[in-house]
């Protein structure tokens, strides 16, 4: 039987926040491992009644693929058509049903060894939205049969918002959004975002709305001439062919096939409809509203290779973000480490025939220290989905909250719960007493060099000595410095790395000695 384990996290104002998925811990699986556990999701919802829409999909892996046994009072969503042996799938239905599927759900992996992530998100379910998991955007067909190009952009601009985001007339950008519209998408003939009206030139084709506005994609009519490399183009043969501007405008599945054509504004007389697209990223400076995410990596504790090559790429390697504390080379793979450059790695693991070969006397391998070398700054501007800072419910001045993205500079009250590196004030707290703490997460297990530490933005205060702890699970700690000395000002950021990375979740930061009042500013520091 799973066991069920939620965490609640105390903010100051004393409110219990609970993360809207709880996800499970990093396991380790081999290669060939068939329909195994691979740990509870949960989605915590507010009701059992509503109807929400979930997504469950794979990265990092070589042929892993996910089966769900138990799925009833479930719906697969439009395009999806079985719940055994997928990658991705969409599913919608009541909250108890949904984490009874999620809790039954297996997985299998590939023939080789790489680490696997399981990628959820959780919203209200819409049936007239279909959602695509690869990119994280929502669509809606709008059927209007021979409307022309000006109503439907106009139209797919007044559909009002949804999750937070301003909607558009879809633009295909890619060959897998173009599948996921094939597939999902009823109606042919389907306006698109794509014109070469008020162009110099005929067959400069840009893309005319969302967060690509203006993006040229070629500049010669022709199905591949003046196609520009990185930019999909996807036209039927012989398309797009309208000359002086005769055709300034893009349909989709032409005529029910799956490439595009090129019609004047007001030839609509088999146009089907236009898609609507939502995009987190349109405008941009915020994420979605009402969509819940979460993650797991399994096999997380280094990276393994996909294939043969001399980079440490997203397509050569699987969860390169830890390649620090390994690589293994796979069976059959080759990886090679180019002239002046140095693999740093902590260790070496060669499968079966998989090699690592050293171009020359300056290509180098070296286990890796607690440096600056391949370092990244975590320290998060937001506490929600998933929850990264945590500290005493009474521990904040005036019992502020956490004020996401907060504006800096700023002489604005409230700010007492703003932790991050460069914000407009710090974390404040309530009292100068001992025993105070901060807590900043990643949200799975990485390599930790080290933290960097501010004081106060707006004010001569800052933590000079304080206890650093770190913790897998956020229970057992391991003391890595006692009274260690941080600051000494409001702004300079000082970086404090740990005599050894330190493979782990949690950092917890007691202030022993302060200058003025007790605080700080923090950020962990990540071997990436």
């Amino acid at each position: 039987m799973k066991k069920l384990v939620i965490f609640f996290f105390f903010l100051a104002n004393g409110t219990v926040l609970g993360q809207m998925i709880t996800a499970p811990t990093p396991l380790t699986f081999e290669a060939n491992a068939t329909n195994v556990d691979p740990g509870n999701f949960v989605v915590n919802w507010v009701n059992n009644t509503e109807q929400i829409l979930v997504s469950v999909s794979l990265d990092y892996h070589s042929g892993a693929r996910l089966s769900f046994p138990t799925t009833t009072g479930l719906s697969l969503n439009t395009g999806y058509t079985t719940w055994s042996s997928v990658s991705s799938i969409v599913f919608f239905g009541t909250r108890d049903n949904i984490n009874t599927a999620l809790a039954a759900m297996t997985l299998s992996m590939g023939s080789i060894k790489t680490a696997v992530r399981i990628n959820i998100e959780v919203s209200n379910y819409d049936a007239n939205y279909k959602y695509n998991p690869i990119n994280k955007h929502f669509y809606k067909y709008v059927s209007s049969s021979a409307i022309t190009y000006p109503n439907a952009k106009s139209g797919a601009a007044a559909q009002g918002s949804f999750k937070g985001k301003t909607p558009y007339l879809v633009t295909i950008t890619s060959q897998s959004e173009q599948d996921f519209i094939n597939t999902n998408i009823t109606g042919s003939n389907i306006w698109i975002a794509l014109s070469d009206a008020g162009t110099t030139i005929d067959g400069t084709w840009k893309i005319d709305a969302g967060p690509e506005l203006g993006t040229t994609i070629k500049t010669q009519n022709g199905p591949t001439a003046g196609n520009i490399a990185g930019q999909y183009n996807n036209w039927c043969d012989g398309e797009p062919n309208g000359a002086n501007h005769s055709e300034d405008y893009a349909v989709a599945k032409w005529n029910g096939n799956t490439c595009w054509n090129d019609l004047s504004a007001t030839n609509s007389g088999g146009v089907s409809g236009y898609i609507v697209e939502i995009s987190a990223d349109f405008p941009a400076g915020s994420d979605y509203t009402g969509v819940y995410s979460s993650y797991i990596v399994h096999n997380n504790d280094m990276a393994f290779t996909l294939s043969s090559g001399n980079t440490l790429s997203t397509a050569i390697v699987s969860n390169k973000s830890n390649a620090f504390g390994g690589l293994q080379i796979n069976d059959g793979h080759t990886y090679t480490v180019n002239s002046a450059t140095t693999l740093n790695t902590n260790k070496l693991v060669l499968s079966g025939t998989g090699k690592i070969v050293f171009t020359d006397a300056t290509s180098k391998w070296t286990p890796g220290t607690s440096n600056s070398t391949s370092t990244v700054v975590h320290s998060p501007t937001t506490n929600s989905e998933p929850i990264s800072w945590q500290v005493l419910s009474t521990s904040v001045w005036s019992g502020d909250s956490f004020y996401a993205n907060a504006p800096s500079p700023s002489s604005t009250n409230g700010y007492h719960l703003t932790p991050w590196i460069d914000s407009p004030q710090g974390w404040s707290v309530g009292a100068n007493d001992s025993g105070q703490f901060i807590i900043l997460n990643y949200p799975t297990p990485v390599y930790i060099a080290g933290i960097v530490t501010q004081g106060r933005q707006n004010s001569p205060q800052w933590v000079t000595k304080a206890h650093i702890d770190v913790s897998m699970n956020n229970s057992d700690w391991t003391r890595i410095y006692t009274d260690r000395a941080l600051n000494s000002d409001q702004n300079t950021k000082v970086y404090t790395y740990f005599p050894e990375v330190q493979y782990a979740k949690y950092v917890r930061v007691t202030p022993t000695e302060r200058y003025g009042h007790m605080t700080m500013r923090l950020g962990l520091l990540l071997k990436q």
